[in-house]
């Protein structure tokens, strides 16, 4: 976490707000603009600044009540089952409504500040909680609590929880979001995440802004009707476990980048990774730092309508079983300096990352189909492991590129056999690996060697 609390802010944090000066937090502040105070807000990229994780000691608080909503505190209007914060300040929200809503539409520039404290919120017309109006929105998640939102088909914003101007999000709490009529948490300005433990289940995408999105930690398990995260603009993981066990494309943004700390597995059933904008500029990147990535797509794995570069982390595909797409796509370079890449597929489409990378690959097609959960290898000379791998899905080509991978050296490829080592979504470490079918030799000759094997 870059974040580090003084026991002040975690007293203030924790609800006992009213002995509480203003807390302070070691952030190191960014720059934005303001956004309009009328209508909904423009679209903005998000970034942190120093105040955005300091709770005021003045704090109102909004109470639940099934039916109806009390309030302590001023900032706040009611009606019926609606709760409208209209200024700028902090707000605790707890309790659980049937059928109602939360909405902030402050009347002057400000941040709101809302502190989920076991707050459960169904909608079946509208957002749970609606953000249309501040300067930016942050949410609390208060430690040890359960917090959920949950709208209906009848919902016309783009998601269970909608934000219009700039969203930030932390605390270790829960957050579960069902989004029945289109997507989860959906913002049209930035999106950062910065921890927390995330469910949500969406009929269209389940985290998407029109702008950016950061995600800095947190826990996150995903199921998307269409994209599981989208960044319209930039997607950036510095961190976070990330399970997106259902989508049409895993992550898709114009540029997306994973750092060390981040772990993402994702099934989808068109491209898993995907760089792409609406004009399909060749600007769009894909940059990959470090981290972990496990791809099961049914279209391109990892595919970016203009670059690819990686230099560190391990990246692991199984990707398609038709010629029609393949585990790596990309229409400029792709160029590789570090880390170990596995990429599974058919062979009608292959890709090896570009032949000016400073860090070797194989590219390696066989005469036939193999089946899915069947062992393969690459070992070098004295039998040293550099790949040992079993693809979930049946494949004819197979990418790898690792350090290990050095010029003039032979290397042996195997299918089949056993391996006695431990195997993280199909990718075997230690162990001791009894050999299958000798499948081709060869030399690594340059930065790309092509193998056929049998």
């Amino acid at each position: 976490m870059k974040i580090k609390f003084y026991l002040l802010a975690f007293t203030c944090m924790l609800g006992v707000f009213t002995s509480c000066d203003n807390a302070e937090t070691d952030v190191t502040p960014d720059t934005e603009t303001d956004t309009g105070t009328t209508g909904e807000a423009s679209p903005e990229t998000n970034t942190e600044e120093s105040d955005d994780y300091t709770f005021d000691s003045d704090v109102t608080y909004i109470v639940l009540n099934g039916t109806s909503i009390s309030v302590t505190g001023s900032g706040v209007t009611v009606a019926s089952s609606v709760a409208t914060i209209t200024a700028p300040g902090t707000y605790s929200v707890s309790g659980s409504l049937t059928d109602g809503q939360l909405v902030v539409d402050a009347a002057t520039s400000g941040k709101v500040k809302i502190i989920l404290n076991g707050a459960n919120v169904v909608s079946a017309a509208n957002a749970p909680l609606y953000i249309k109006n501040a300067t930016k929105a942050i949410l609390y998640l208060t430690p040890e609590t359960t917090n959920s939102l949950a709208d209906g088909s009848a919902n016309t914003l783009d998601g269970a929880l909608y934000s219009a101007p700039k969203l930030s999000i932390w605390g270790s709490g829960t957050l579960t979001v069902t989004g029945k009529a289109d997507g989860g948490i959906v913002t049209g300005s930035g999106l950062i995440i910065e921890d927390g433990v995330y469910q949500v289940t969406a009929t269209e995408s389940t985290i998407k802004s029109d702008k950016n999105i950061i995600i800095d930690g947190g826990t996150f398990t995903l199921a998307a009707g269409n994209d599981g995260i989208h960044g319209e603009e930039a997607l950036t993981f510095n961190g976070g476990n990330i399970v997106i066990s259902k989508s049409e494309e895993g992550i898709e943004s114009a540029a997306i980048t994973i750092n060390a700390g981040a772990n993402i597995q994702l099934t989808s059933t068109d491209d898993g990774v995907n760089a792409s904008s609406g004009d399909d500029s060749s600007d769009n990147h894909i940059y990959i730092n470090g981290g972990y990535l496990y791809v099961n797509a049914t279209g391109d794995g990892i595919d970016s309508n203009g670059y690819i570069d990686m230099t560190d982390g391990v990246v692991v595909v199984n990707g398609p079983t038709t010629n029609s797409n393949g585990a790596i796509d990309y229409d400029k370079t792709f160029t590789i300096s570090g880390g170990l890449l596995i990429a599974a597929g058919s062979s009608g489409m292959t890709q090896a990352p570009s032949t000016s990378s400073t860090q070797n690959s194989a590219k390696i097609t066989f005469s036939s189909s193999k089946q899915a959960n069947q062992l393969v290898r690459v070992q070098d000379a004295s039998g040293n492991n550099i790949v040992t791998f079993s693809p979930a899905k049946t494949y004819q080509s197979l990418v790898v590129s690792s350090p290990s991978l050095v010029k003039g050296s032979s290397y042996t490829v195997y299918t089949g056999g056993s391996s006695t080592g431990t195997a993280t979504n199909g990718l075997y470490e230690g162990g001791t690996y009894t050999a299958g079918t000798q499948s081709a030799t060869f030399t690594v000759s340059n930065a790309v060697t092509s193998v056929s094997g049998n």
